[in-house]
């Protein structure tokens, strides 16, 4: 049986919708999946074993119904006995009724019903799913094919052996010690929005710093050094001492190769916390005050994995409201969220990993 599933957005999206390539190999051993995505998150799925084939396609693929028809000819010619729509929206619907497999699976929306043969209602039951909304959302769409699902898989990265030697040797290059600790910062989010003021940021720094004494990387791209800077020049003198400004990966599977080494990833929630998941490092993250975290805390432990928001702390800022009605007051609401308030919980989450 041929398969093609669908995620073609979103780093994180990508990285979470391999755990239904993964279960659809446990229903059905023999099966080969092609996986469409865009061609930026080619790095996060590269090696993996229930992926068969890669399917890059990008924004001008989607633009139009032109497009999206020429691409789906083209897919139309593998003769797909299912389609899994893991990214759900109207063009990647449109796409899926154009490819034409025998079976097709996706969400219930207003335009399912002629998309898809098999339309699933977005409602993970969090009963029997305990890591994440976001990991029990795709596993549902396999309920019309599997009554035995594996609600304990998890998104994972796969890197060869060459690649870990890789890492190791680019980290001792730029001086690092690899006998002691390093811990990378997911010092920027996708957004403003989604960034912890750095005033707090540059605190808790600090805070790790001294309790700690770890070697500290940014997680950042070329663009943003100027950020970053601003965010080094707010650490204590003691603490920048423990920077190493200039490594920076230059693209995602190097970064990878460097967070293998890392004993934690620190900072604000997004994409590279995910992958430090994927990759089972040890992940503290800091959610924006605007979104839901019960969504995306995947895996979260208490111990290895933890996750702190502004609710955790103040929840009556929140007045029995959920978080993502206040996107609009994320800024205002980041000035309530101070790095004192946070140091118990990260100093725990020190204790066990330093």
């Amino acid at each position: 049986m041929r398969v093609l599933l669908i995620q073609y957005k979103m780093l994180g999206d990508v990285l979470t919708s391999t755990i239904i390539a993964d279960q659809l190999k446990i229903t059905y051993p023999n099966c080969q999946i092609d996986y469409l995505i865009t061609p930026m998150a080619a790095s996060l799925v590269k090696n993996h074993p229930s992926v068969d084939n890669l399917i890059l396609a990008s924004n001008k693929d989607f633009e139009s119904f032109t497009s999206i028809l020429k691409l789906a000819k083209k897919l139309k010619k593998n003769n797909y006995q299912l389609c899994i729509d893991s990214y759900g929206k109207n063009n990647s619907a449109l796409l899926s009724y154009i490819v034409n497999a025998t079976r097709r699976i996706g969400y219930k929306k207003w335009f399912s019903s002629l998309a898809y043969t098999d339309v699933v209602k977005n409602e993970p039951n969090r009963g029997i799913y305990k890591t994440g909304v976001a990991l029990g959302s795709r596993m549902i769409l396999l309920k019309p094919l599997e009554k035995n699902i594996q609600w304990h898989l998890k998104p994972k990265i796969h890197l060869t052996v060459d690649e870990i030697e890789q890492g190791k040797q680019w980290l001792e290059q730029k001086g690092l010690d690899l006998t002691n600790s390093v811990t990378m910062i997911s010092a920027l989010g996708s957004s403003k929005e989604k960034t912890l003021p750095f005033k707090e940021l540059a605190s808790l720094l600090d805070f790790i710093v001294q309790n700690t004494e770890t070697q500290i990387l940014f997680n950042y791209i070329p663009n943003q050094i100027d950020q970053i800077k601003e965010l080094y020049e707010l650490c204590s003198l003691k603490t920048k001492e423990h920077i190493f400004l200039d490594a920076f990966a230059p693209n995602i599977r190097d970064f990878l190769k460097i967070l293998h080494h890392c004993t934690a990833i620190i900072g604000n929630e997004g994409g590279a916390i995910n992958m430090g998941k994927a990759l089972d490092i040890n992940t503290f993250a800091i959610f924006a005050p605007w979104i839901n975290k019960s969504s995306w805390n995947i895996g979260e432990d208490g111990k290895n994995h933890v996750s702190v928001h502004l609710m955790d702390y103040k929840p009556d800022l929140y007045n029995n409201q959920s978080a993502s009605t206040f996107k609009k007051k994320a800024l205002s609401l980041y000035s309530h969220f101070e790095a004192g308030m946070m140091q118990k919980d990260l100093k725990s989450f020190l204790n066990h990993h330093y």
